[in-house]
Formats: C-alpha cells, sequence, structure tokens
C-alpha cells in the first residue's frame, strides 16, 4: 500500500491524504459523536418525563396528605341496617339486575351475590359505599364471564363501619 501511495504524484498524494483525512473524520462522527449526541437528546427527554412524573407524584401525596387531615368523608349508614343499605345503594347504582343475594354474615358484615354484573359499576358502587358511608369491602371474589366484555359474577362481603 505504501508503494502505490508513493508511486502516486504529489497532486494525487494530496487527495488521496484530504480523502483519508475526510473518511477518518466521517467516522468519527459517524460512529462516536452522532450516538453520544442522540444519546444526550434521549437522556434529556427521559429525564425531563421524569420529573414530570415526579411533580405529578408529588402533587398527589400533598392531596392524599391533606385529605387524610380532613378525616374520613363517611357519613355512617344513617340509621339503617348494612343489609338495607348495601340492598338499596346496589339498586341506585344500576345493579339492581345483578343483585341475587343479599344476607347477613354476623352482627357486623354482609354477604352480597352479584352475577352478570358490569365490572365497572361493581367498582363505583363499592367506591360510594366507602367513601360515602365507611362501609368497606372484607373481602371479594369476581369471575369474570367467558366471551362478555365488561361483564363478571362476584362474591363480597361488605364489613359496617367502626369495625
Amino acid at each position: 500500500m505504501k508503494e502505490w501511495f508513493l508511486g502516486l504524484g504529489s497532486r494525487e498524494q494530496m487527495m488521496v491524504g484530504a480523502g483519508a483525512g475526510m473518511l477518518v473524520l466521517l467516522l468519527i462522527y459517524a460512529l462516536v459523536w452522532a450516538p453520544l449526541a442522540g444519546g444526550y437528546d434521549t437522556m434529556k427527554t427521559r429525564v425531563s418525563a421524569q420529573r414530570d412524573t415526579a411533580a405529578w407524584v408529588d402533587g398527589g401525596a400533598q392531596t392524599l396528605q391533606q385529605l387524610k387531615r380532613r378525616g374520613p368523608a363517611a357519613r355512617g349508614l344513617g340509621g339503617k341496617s348494612l343489609l338495607a343499605m348495601a340492598d338499596s345503594t346496589a339498586r341506585s347504582n344500576g345493579l339492581g339486575p345483578s343483585l341475587k343475594r343479599v344476607e347477613p354474615e354476623g352482627s357486623r358484615n354482609v354477604r352480597v351475590w352479584l352475577e352478570d354484573a358490569s365490572f365497572d359499576l361493581v367498582v363505583k358502587w363499592l367506591a360510594t359505599l366507602s367513601t360515602s358511608y365507611g362501609i368497606e369491602t372484607d373481602t371479594a371474589t369476581m369471575e369474570r364471564i367467558p366471551d362478555v366484555a365488561g361483564k363478571i359474577n362476584a362474591r363480597l362481603t361488605l364489613q359496617a363501619p367502626g369495625t
């Protein structure tokens, strides 16, 4: 290779040298600089997204702390029995057709059977029971109904507030 290079004229040697220098610069750019710059931009984007997520989590934590300081929002059963409250709230939340059985279990619990119920309605109903009345779900068994989107069969044990 050295013999070939020395066999070239001075002008050709200069052109080959300049071409080799440009090739080296191009390789340095393509193999070193471009990946580093791209990685830096990717990391900047990730850090920004993580900062946004951290700020969102901090805001949620502050809201949660404020809600904890306020105490429970539950107003109790309002003189009704847990059995009556579970039945009436299930019906008022659109679960009447799915409500198959409600029966007491001990002095502070009620068992509820739902069939072919909308999962979304069940979750909304349970959230209402918890936030509005202080009724908690002690146990829950939910089975998806095959080939029917969003429908479940559920067996729930509800617990009266203050237990």
